[in-house]
């Protein structure tokens, strides 16, 4: 009893006076002097987050496994901002590489100020009797072993650094479904994952979120630009737009979500939230 008391009066004389400053958020300039890392920069949501990161003042340093595509995406960027955009191809399945890939893209930027990891794939032909195990590791080892493993190299990155950096996930509404697919297992994994990895960064000041986009307009589902987003995956009838992921993004990117970690955000029109597939 009495040591409990003695460790109370330590804690008590540790405590250091925080005063609360009104911040003034620049929304044209919400992103302006940072440097982020869109891993799956190359996809639809990936891409998208892209754009809004330029868009809102950022520079970029994307990702992806195809060399042609990411000079592709690139040159498109290039074309819509001056911000500084580089490229880097980096593969989430060889995990051993991933300390050396984040020294070669903080040599481009000169420093990251917050990583999106929005790499991913999904569950091909699938059917719970006929799943292989071959299938089942290769969607695994992507979304969810190379995605806990680049959280590590990057919060060591944050830490030697005393980055008060930021990780953003991009899961799924599938995420908090009933789940028997190894796409939906792993979003589960992902989910659970965001909260443990936030408490265990909180107090390096690093947060961790995740988005969780129901079906969203890209090609992954076989979208084209220009046609309807109609759908009947949830009551307000339409896909979710890759802009509106991107601009959530931003925010949780900039200052303003800096209160926030441990999240996991659904943009799915309830899907996930108060409603399932």
């Amino acid at each position: 009893m009495i040591l409990n008391f003695a460790r109370r009066i330590m804690k008590s004389l540790r405590k250091k006076e925080i005063i609360s400053v009104p911040q003034v958020v620049d929304y044209n300039g919400l992103l302006k002097d940072k440097f982020f890392c869109i891993l799956g920069g190359t996809g639809g949501i990936g891409f998208s987050i892209a754009k809004s990161v330029l868009q809102f003042g950022g520079g970029i340093v994307l990702t992806g496994t195809n060399e042609s595509k990411l000079s592709e995406k690139k040159d498109k960027l290039e074309k819509i901002s001056e911000k500084r955009i580089y490229s880097l191809v980096l593969n989430m399945n060889e995990t051993e590489k991933f300390e050396s890939k984040i020294e070669k893209i903080t040599s481009l930027a000169g420093k990251i100020d917050g990583f999106v990891i929005s790499s991913g794939v999904h569950t091909e032909n699938v059917d719970f009797w006929k799943m292989t195990e071959t299938e089942f590791d290769r969607v695994m080892n992507i979304n969810l072993k190379g995605v806990y493993f680049f959280c590590q190299a990057a919060a060591k990155y944050f830490i030697q650094n005393k980055i008060k950096g930021k990780i953003l996930l991009v899961s799924s509404s599938r995420g908090n479904e009933p789940a028997w697919s190894p796409y939906g297992i792993s979003k589960w994994g992902m989910n659970g994952m965001t909260k443990g990895l936030a408490k265990i960064l909180s107090p390096y000041g690093i947060t961790v979120n995740a988005i969780a986009p129901g079906t969203t307009a890209t090609p992954l589902v076989n979208y084209k630009e220009g046609e309807s987003i109609y759908s009947e995956e949830n009551a307000f009838g339409r896909m979710v737009s890759v802009e509106e992921v991107g601009n959530l993004a931003a925010f949780l990117l900039s200052d303003s979500g800096n209160m926030m970690s441990g999240e996991v955000i659904h943009i799915s029109g309830g899907r996930g939230v108060f409603d399932v597939r």
